[in-house]
């Protein structure tokens, strides 16, 4: 097979990604929990409305504005267990970039510059793009900007604007971004003096479409809520600020300077609605470290038009530059492609040895399997379990009869609850002070860290932790 350089890049920024997200476990901490949401809501044609989960905040009220994540997370593991969503993830993560590429091609970069940002956004993105409801989010606001970059040569496509709005408003709190990105597109027709009818009315569109989902406006201070929750701000550390000196401050920085070196450098190419973008971007990135998920993709799309190789979005390249590209067509390129592909085969999950919990050995992470499978095989009556925070998504989908302390929906949870949690991990007179209060009936911990003591008897253990049953 003779393959391009241009096709080499493009199939790498791809396939490369492809290949590692297969390589990395799931993590369970923000995945298992909603698949046992996405199951509840197939099982009873509602989505739950209030906590069922914990001992500690249940019957409160619950937003699941990421009911339609949960649903297609579901399907997909009834379909295909824990493995067939592994591969999901790879595939969405492909999926993401090739858009990113497109989205760079439309905006005018060359093929093989457009697949290096690819790469470059996939790089800064890395840490964030485990399997939850926001890596949709993600895909969905990578689709967006395609549109936006594309929409005055595919101007019907730009239609379906507002309904990948509508469906982020179901998938993730990211969605206000989608208005954003529209209010983006609507400001560039007007500073270009293009005209701009079209993108106002999409805009609009767009917005009222974030109230098409069953909370209708509700979504709106829920999304708003998490980022300025004090206690999730204190206790997550992907909602706190971008450090300078720790990943992935280490690598967002750097990029966030020589994009503004490269903006200023091509400044005649770069409009006043690119400088807004890029800046209010590079500010969510420095906000949260979460944020910087979403500069990783915006920064291509600013950066595609600034280093556009001459061409534009409505002109393809000629016959000739196509002649010159087939005459350097190389078999070692496509040798080099197809190795890529046996790799992804290769680092497929069904190929590990088998779990009868997570599917696969090695393919979940936070995902304790003999302890969970040992606190569900006690009484029914005994429901009152302390794991870890990071593990409790993990209890609430393999032992579903037990109340977990806490879990990674942190909206929930009010600041005593935090506190307590905090106090149980310090250990102590403290900490038998709060079992007690809390009437505890199973503890759960990590190997390495000290159970509960006194009266308290080890039940179990193995290479990740030991279980303690309560002596009441």
């Amino acid at each position: 097979m003779r393959l391009t350089f241009d096709r080499l890049w493009l199939w790498i920024a791809i396939a490369l990604p492809a290949f590692v997200a297969l390589l990395v476990p799931l993590p369970a901490v923000d995945l298992a929990y909603q698949v046992r949401a996405g199951n509840e809501i197939l099982a009873t044609g509602a989505i739950p409305r209030m906590d069922t989960w914990t001992f500690t905040v249940a019957g409160t009220p619950w937003l699941d504005q990421q009911w339609l994540a949960q649903v297609a997370l579901a399907l997909g593991f009834n379909l295909g267990g824990w493995e067939l969503l592994a591969v999901l993830r790879a595939a969405v993560i492909g999926a993401m970039l090739g858009l990113v590429i497109a989205t760079g091609i439309a905006r005018g970069a060359s093929p093989r510059t457009a697949a290096v940002l690819a790469l470059v956004s996939f790089a800064l993105a890395a840490p964030a793009l485990a399997l939850r409801p926001q890596l949709f989010g993600l895909l969905l606001f990578a689709l967006l900007l395609w549109l936006v970059a594309s929409r005055t040569r595919h101007p019907r496509a730009y239609l379906l604007a507002p309904l990948v709005v509508a469906l982020w408003a179901n998938v993730h709190g990211s969605f206000v971004l989608g208005p954003a990105l529209l209010a983006y597109a609507w400001l560039s027709d007007v500073v270009a003096r293009r005209p701009a009818r079209r993108t106002l009315w999409i805009l609009v569109a767009g917005t009222a479409a974030t109230l098409l989902n069953p909370f209708l406006a509700g979504v709106w201070p829920y999304a708003a809520g998490i980022g300025a929750n004090p206690a999730i701000a204190g206790q997550v550390s992907e909602w706190q600020r971008t450090a300078l000196l720790a990943m992935p401050g280490i690598l967002f920085y750097p990029s966030v300077v020589v994009t503004a070196v490269l903006l200023v450098r091509h400044r005649s190419r770069v409009p006043l609605p690119d400088w807004i973008l890029a800046a209010a971007m590079a500010f969510l990135g420095a906000w949260a470290v979460r944020g910087v998920a979403w500069w990783a993709l915006a920064m291509p799309f600013v950066l595609a038009a600034a280093l556009a190789d001459g061409r534009t979005a409505s002109r393809e390249p000629g016959p000739s530059t196509d002649a010159r590209r087939a005459r350097r067509a190389s078999r070692v390129n496509g040798a080099i492609a197809a190795l890529l592909g046996v790799l992804i085969v290769v680092a497929l999950p069904w190929w590990r040895p088998p779990d009868p919990l997570t599917g696969r050995t090695g393919l979940l992470s936070y995902a304790p399997s003999g302890l969970a499978a040992e606190v569900g095989t006690l009484p029914r009556d005994v429901t009152r379990v302390l794991v870890p925070q990071t593990w409790g998504s993990w209890f609430e989908w393999a032992a579903p009869n037990a109340r977990v302390f806490i879990d990674s929906r942190f909206e929930l949870f009010p600041a005593d609850v935090w506190d307590d949690y905090r106090r149980l991990a310090a250990g102590g007179t403290d900490a038998a002070e709060v079992l007690d209060r809390w009437l505890v009936e199973v503890v759960v911990v990590p190997a390495g860290q000290p159970g509960p003591g006194g009266t308290w008897r080890q039940i179990y253990a193995d290479g990740d932790g030991a279980v303690f049953l309560s002596p009441r």
